[in-house]
């Protein structure tokens, strides 16, 4: 069976036991997904062939999280989460560092922007320019972390919402790995890194936000 033939099947299960408001995932054409979530008003395009992940909520953790590389999330938010380990341009490891990508979109409830903007602004380490996409303006903070030879690299865009009260928060991550495997693999070039980032920020690009009505 065929990778694309699983995600089709995937999709179907998902939609059959999702509520309707409930996130879904939908081909709208040959190479691209459709993300909806309608209990937020959220929807994105990304690349079929990504990985997407339905993931639970942690109810053990009351804030906005880093979403990690490896799937585990302490998130009482995380409403989705796509990755691939490969992408048409970049050799990946062990040629180079290159290991995956992740785009993780998180969600929840906030009293007001400054309830929002503390929830977001604790998982990052560096604040950076606004940025302002489709009429909506993002705060954006980056953080590095990872641990023996391993590093993410992330660039969170994050907003509040007022109409419906969401506090949304989007995690562009990068992740290299310098374990040696036959050959030591190679740093990436300033070229191949603007080619990771242009396929993130594809996928922040096509974010369309319709706040759901009270």
């Amino acid at each position: 069976m065929t990778g694309q033939s699983i995600l089709r099947i995937f999709i179907v299960c998902l939609a059959a036991a999702s509520p309707s408001l409930a996130q879904s995932v939908t081909p709208v054409s040959g190479s691209q997904m459709l993300f909806s979530d309608p209990a937020f008003g959220v929807s994105f395009n990304f690349r079929a062939g990504w990985s997407f992940s339905k993931v639970e909520p942690n109810t053990k953790s009351p804030e906005l999280s880093i979403a990690y590389m490896d799937g585990r999330s302490v998130s009482t938010g995380l409403r989705g989460l796509i990755t691939n380990e490969t992408l048409p341009g970049i050799r990946s490891w062990p040629k180079t560092v290159f290991s995956s990508v992740e785009f993780a979109y998180d969600a929840r409830s906030a009293a007001s922007a400054e309830a929002c903007q503390k929830l977001v602004r604790d998982n990052w380490e560096t604040e950076a320019a606004a940025l302002t996409l489709n009429g909506v303006t993002y705060w954006h903070g980056t953080v590095i972390g990872g641990g023996v030879n391993t590093e993410i690299d992330e660039d969170i865009y994050a907003t509040f919402v007022a109409a419906s009260g969401a506090c949304l928060r989007f995690d562009l991550a990068i992740a290299t790995s310098h374990v040696p495997g036959k050959d030591f693999p190679r740093e990436l070039t300033a070229h191949e890194k603007e080619l990771i980032r242009d396929n993130l920020m594809n996928i922040l690009n096509s974010v369309r936000i319709t706040p759901p009505a009270r």
